[in-house]
């Protein structure tokens, strides 16, 4: 299932305010990862993903892999 990163931060009842806190950045630049997700660097992807308890690729790339055989 496909969850945007907006539905996956109200699914865990945090704000932006908090999660920019938890990820050391300020509001703006969290606001701007959730308005743009495909400037969002792995790192950033990967600690959001511990932060809201959801696999990034279902986040960031709608739960398909994106890797080929």
């Amino acid at each position: 299932m496909h969850l945007t990163l907006k539905q996956a931060r109200l699914i865990k009842e945090k704000t932006q305010q908090e999660l920019a806190d938890s990820m050391g950045v300020h509001v703006h630049t969290y606001a701007r990862m959730e308005k743009n997700p495909d400037e969002v660097t792995i790192r950033e992807a990967k600690q959001l993903s511990e932060l809201l308890g959801v696999d990034y690729d279902k986040i960031f790339f709608n739960g398909k892999s994106t890797l080929s055989r």
